[in-house]
């Protein structure tokens, strides 16, 4: 039988008189959580657990035992707190069972005689997330549609059974390794009293503007003790918010998150994106093949409603999945391109890869050397102190669709660029690199000719 993280044993210590008397050793049947909330990072292996629990108490002593044997909870970060009756209950201290590694007790004085709620939070690791998006642009490819989902995988070892989940984008930098902690690196017995400090404190710093964010507004009907899943004929909506340096994604309702368990929900779902696709080949990131890349903004477009529109939010790390849309409305998959985090209002530039929609083919027409200089050494005998080189280039560009196409060629210099009869818009982006942005029409072919000097001095 799989121990459960949520074993807890209330022992109960009678008091007579100013002596304290053991009673025998009670099992109380410990009622299911009210209420779980898992705040789950993506940028690092770790997970906020808090739940609440209705506790029967005694007067006098009692001991509440939890164990997270066969987990990846982080034992250093286990936190008790009194919801309710907080003037009749007070922790005395934190002790640990003899032998044991996977275990601590509280033990908490009591005045009560009855129910109280308690919470109990803590980090773990193994609970992920992750986003990944589907792409689809009309026949001309100059509108795109922009899905994004999230996805969710519990490989904790323990189940979360009507849990609310918020997910938090942002980095963090953790004060020690959670799962190293969890797996018995580190045993929390063998831990120093000031490294249990330390790295509680900097969960805390860290944990900070999640702790604080606003949980989703619940009404009184929803907020019975077993609330159900939103109706399955609904997407459940993903809030999302801004905290500090963190964005918080809060999943509408409650979920049930056995261990082993993943789920992927729809975070948004964006129409009628203004889309650009540029046709690159540079020096320095493609060598001599043309990337196709689909270029757009994470912006809020005005009247778009906020739950579904680009520019709430940024838009995590994950795959985007691209296709476009022919004349007869078939669909043609153009390639999945991994997205990094991409702040609101940022541009996004997705590398489809190679193509061969769009070809160029770069060519060197001819080299001449000239405007030479001499002069005498010390010993009489005459040399060359400088001289001219010049490489004339030349492109074949070829367009291949029925449309028109935006072209960029980036090319490293290390000369003077002579642009000849260039037609089109260039411009020189540092004192090595120059670009070009030729545009093509549909079917067309076209030729650019340049050339590139180089001065040399002995």
């Amino acid at each position: 039988m799989r121990k459960k993280v949520q074993q807890l044993l209330l022992l109960s210590l009678i008091y007579t008189g100013t002596a304290p008397i053991a009673s025998h050793i009670e099992l109380v049947t410990v009622p299911a959580r009210q209420e779980t909330q898992l705040t789950i990072y993506n940028s690092a292996d770790i997970t906020m657990v808090k739940e609440s629990r209705e506790l029967t108490f005694k007067p006098g002593l009692n001991t509440i035992q939890f164990s997270w044997a066969g987990t990846l909870i982080d034992p250093t970060s286990l936190r008790l707190t009194f919801l309710d009756k907080k003037e009749k209950l007070t922790l005395r201290d934190t002790s640990f069972p003899p032998g044991r590694t996977d275990a601590l007790q509280w033990n908490i004085d009591s005045t009560l005689t009855g129910p109280a709620r308690v919470e109990i939070n803590y980090f773990t690791s193994g609970i992920t997330w992750s986003a990944d998006y589907t792409a689809i642009t009309n026949t001309t490819e100059n509108i795109m549609g922009l899905d994004g989902y999230i996805r969710v995988v519990n490989n904790s070892g323990e189940d979360y059974p009507n849990a609310e989940v918020r997910l938090v984008v942002g980095t963090i930098n953790l004060v020690e390794g959670i799962a190293e902690l969890a797996q018995g690196k580190w045993r929390y017995a063998e831990l120093s009293e000031e490294k249990r400090d330390r790295v509680r404190n900097g969960f805390k710093r860290k944990m900070k503007a999640a702790e604080s964010a606003k949980a989703v507004a619940r009404s009184e009907d929803e907020a019975d003790e077993y609330p159900q899943p939103a109706p399955a004929s609904r997407p459940k909506e993903i809030v999302k918010e801004g905290l500090s340096e963190y964005f918080l994604f809060t999943v509408e309702g409650k979920e049930k998150i056995p261990n082993g368990w993943q789920k992927r929900l729809k975070a948004f779902s964006a129409n009628e994106i203004a889309v650009k696709v540029i046709y690159r080949m540079s020096d320095n990131s493609t060598g001599s093949t043309v990337h196709k890349f689909y270029e757009f903004r994470n912006t809020k477009e005005k009247g778009q409603d906020p739950k579904t529109s680009l520019g709430v939010s940024p838009l995590p790390d994950g795959t985007v999945h691209i296709f476009s849309e022919d004349k007869k409305h078939n669909l043609s998959y153009q390639g999945g391109v991994y997205m990094r985090y991409v702040a609101t209002g940022d541009k996004v530039k997705l590398d489809t890869g190679v193509t061969k929609e769009v070809i160029v083919r770069t060519f060197t027409r001819d080299f001449k050397r000239y405007g030479f200089k001499t002069d005498t050494r010390y010993d009489k005998v005459p040399y060359v102190k400088a001289w001219i080189d010049e490489y004339f280039y030349e492109h074949e560009l070829e367009n291949t669709l029925e449309r028109p196409v935006n072209i960029e060629i980036e090319r490293e210099f290390s000369g003077v660029f002579l642009p000849g009869e260039i037609p089109f818009k260039y411009e020189k982006v540092s004192a090595s690199s120059l670009k070009f942005f030729p545009d093509l029409s549909s079917r067309e072919k076209k030729k650019v000719a340049y050339s590139i000097k180089i001065e040399h001095k002995e």
